[in-house]
């Protein structure tokens, strides 16, 4: 199988300009929160990073465990987080031994750039390749995904969102060259696939067996195959369930011991702690079932408010109300726009992405992007699991809308492509101007103190 992963000519260009956008990102990142997270020494991490960072929903858990091995982030969701990040822990911890830098926030903006930088490149090449349009537009669509306001926030906060847009798009990358020369994935390429998808983020490596069904047809029932996917989810499994056990309980009771001990000795700490506890459990919606997975899930948002105001709100346009807040703190359930052009802007997008899915449906590889959002949609729409802040999850689902676009694109005559190609590139620039300057504006607004 050839490198994917070298640079071809084309794509340098476009790629350079992309990887010093993440880069700045990154830098903005740095700017708000430097001063503090790359304290290492005379510090509470959990202080540190838990009461601090706080960016719409997204988990600093990666500080904690690079920082000092302390597990709090959900291992049976995220199986391979802490494997990837354990050998930048053991270096880190060697750093911060010998001098007073803690470099857990160095480390993982490399790891966030790298990510972006080839979720870049393989979403280009999905236009390219796959779609096969011409470069401009290319580029076009390209910016376009960048341009979400999500999908920019995920590329700097420290979480595992960034990984899963590079694993998901490398993995449409694979399926959809497979299916283009009309050849089957291997049984090592679906194996690999699916421990890469489902450790990252669990039940994304659905969405890699649907990459493969659509690929190799009944083929895929073939046993070396089946073997292919049914190993990597019991390996997956088998080390959440040791690091569960072995790691995390064992640090979770010490954790709980310490919390007792110190609201006996602070009982203020502990009318806080109650009262944050009763806000979240206010502003989160009622579950089917209060153990294991199905404490996530969500009987009673509004569906209709959760796809407007979440979905194709919050995910391509930043609210400038309770701009990047967390709903554990202080973020209600829903949050309106203050201006109706913010509305007009998400009904254009939907209308191009609507007439994108009636003509790509005729495709065979978009009808397998719609099968991944299918998928999406029974978790967040009809189990619930993650409504209420389902744009933070933004990276596992919303490629599809500049790749519908982009096939309607494809099927237009040239003149009316014209019209299309300079209305997406006001679209896309009107997004890079809103989420960049609300993202500015938050990020330049420096974090000079803990969080109490």
């Amino acid at each position: 199988m050839k490198n994917i992963f070298k640079i071809k000519k084309e794509e340098r260009i476009p790629g350079l300009v992309a990887l010093l956008v993440f880069v700045l990102l990154n830098g903005l990142f740095f700017y708000k929160y430097g001063n503090l997270f790359l304290r290492a020494h005379h510090v509470s991490f959990w202080q540190l990073f838990a009461k601090t960072f706080h960016v719409s929903g997204f988990d600093a858990w990666s500080y904690i465990f690079m920082s000092n091995g302390k597990l709090y982030f959900e291992i049976p969701r995220h199986p391979l987080f802490a494997v990837i990040l354990y050998p930048f822990y053991l270096i880190n911890k060697e750093l911060i031994s010998s001098g007073d830098t803690n470099y857990a926030m160095v480390f993982m903006a490399i790891l966030l750039i790298a990510s972006a930088f080839y979720s870049f490149i393989f979403v280009y090449r999905i236009f390219r390749e796959i779609i096969e349009l011409k470069k401009k537009d290319c580029i076009l669509f390209s910016t376009m995904l960048y341009s979400f306001g999500m999908v920019m926030v995920s590329m700097l906060v420290p979480d595992h969102f960034c990984w899963s847009l590079l694993m998901l798009t490398m993995t449409l990358y694979l399926a959809g060259m497979a299916m283009k020369e009309r050849r089957q994935l291997s049984a090592w390429t679906i194996g690999i696939l699916s421990f890469l998808t489902g450790g990252v983020t669990l039940s994304n490596i659905a969405k890699t067996y649907l990459a493969a069904w659509f690929t190799n047809g009944r083929k895929v029932f073939a046993p070396k195959n089946l073997v292919a996917m049914i190993l990597p989810a019991i390996l997956l499994l088998t080390t959440a369930y040791l690091i569960y056990t072995e790691v995390r309980e064992p640090q979770f009771h010490v954790d709980k011991q310490i919390e007792v001990k110190a609201h006996a000795k602070d009982p203020e700490q502990q009318r806080k702690d109650s009262i944050h506890h009763a806000w979240v459990m206010a502003h989160t919606g009622e579950p089917m079932k209060q153990e294991g997975f199905w404490k996530w899930t969500d009987t009673s948002t509004s569906r209709t408010d959760a796809l407007i105001h979440n979905m194709m709100g919050e995910s391509i346009q930043l609210h400038d109300s309770y701009l990047l807040d967390d709903m554990c703190v202080n973020r209600p359930t829903i949050v309106k726009y203050n201006y109706a052009f913010n509305y007009v802007i998400e009904a254009i997008i939907s209308l191009l992405f609507i007439i994108g899915i009636v003509v790509g449906i005729r495709h065979k590889f978009f009808l397998m992007v719609l099968s991944w959002l299918g998928l999406d949609i029974v978790i967040h729409f009809v189990m619930g699991f993650g409504l209420n802040e389902m744009y933070i999850m933004a990276c596992h689902w919303i490629f599809i809308i500049p790749i519908a676009i982009a096939y309607l694109m494809k099927s237009l005559t040239p003149g009316r492509q014209v019209i299309l190609r300079y209305s997406c590139w006001l679209l896309t620039l009107y997004l890079w101007a809103w989420n960049g300057y609300w993202l500015f504006t938050y990020m330049s607004d420096q974090a000079t103190q803990i969080m109490k």
